[in-house]
């Protein structure tokens, strides 16, 4: 089956059946964000967010796990389907995870990253998920701090920002990856690469005001700051992060 007649058939089923992946996806513009925690994703998938009930509620997912639940999203719109006899019509399993890479190749896939020192500073002082700062000093949080998820509800223990984005071999998987620092200059960027569907606005949202993110410096010590730059190299080489 061609890859438009794939989009309407999933856009009928989602007429039918209010139902769609989760934050990452909008199937009706052809997008996938991978929203990494603390990486300023709120006002974006905010923007993008379709309407219908999320198979996964969770806003955080990988690219992995989001390739994985387009197979799970047609599988459940073709289960109870079949009201005829005989019928060949049907799509087998391997059609239907044909049919889910396809999906996967077309639509546009992006994400924002953030410097890892300000990030940790941020994950201290966050207010959801697993609060640390009136337990811990920030010393005592980065000497535990091993992961770019610790601290989140649903931690996946991915060790970079960039265990986010890349496949099962460690290989890219997005079209596109902006600074969270460099939004504005990012958003004509995905306006054009998806040929006007993304327009988003610039937006400030969830900030917390007792973080000391924008000042991160200040809260390192030499040592501090050298726990960061060995745990979280790979993203600091990928993105050419400097403290």
């Amino acid at each position: 089956m061609g890859i438009k007649k794939i989009i309407k058939r999933t856009a009928r089923s989602f007429t039918k059946q209010p139902q769609v992946i989760n934050q990452a996806v909008n199937m009706e513009l052809g997008v996938i964000f991978i929203a990494i925690p603390k990486t300023g994703t709120t006002s974006v998938r905010g923007q993008l967010t379709q309407k219908g009930e999320a198979i996964i509620h969770n806003a955080h997912l990988n690219i992995r796990q989001v390739k994985e639940l387009l197979y799970v999203f047609l599988l459940k719109q073709t289960m109870g389907t079949n009201l005829e006899f005989p019928n060949d019509r049907m799509p087998s399993d391997d059609d239907l995870r044909t049919q889910a890479n396809a999906l996967f190749q077309s639509y546009f896939k992006f994400s924002s990253v953030r410097n890892p020192w300000a990030r940790a500073v941020s994950m201290y002082f966050r207010r959801e998920g697993v609060k640390t700062r009136d337990d811990l000093t920030f010393e005592q949080f980065i000497e535990g701090h091993h992961f770019a998820s610790d601290t989140c509800r649903q931690p996946t223990l991915h060790q970079n920002q960039f265990d986010w984005l890349c496949d099962e071999n460690g290989i890219l998987q997005m079209d596109y990856v902006y600074k969270v620092e460099e939004l504005e200059e990012a958003i004509p960027i995905i306006r054009e690469k998806t040929s006007g569907k993304v327009v988003l606005r610039y937006a400030q949202k969830n900030q917390n005001k007792l973080s000391k993110s924008e000042t991160y410096q200040e809260m390192y010590t030499d040592h501090t700051r050298k726990l960061i730059a060995s745990r979280f190299e790979k993203d600091i080489d990928t993105f050419k992060y400097v403290f």
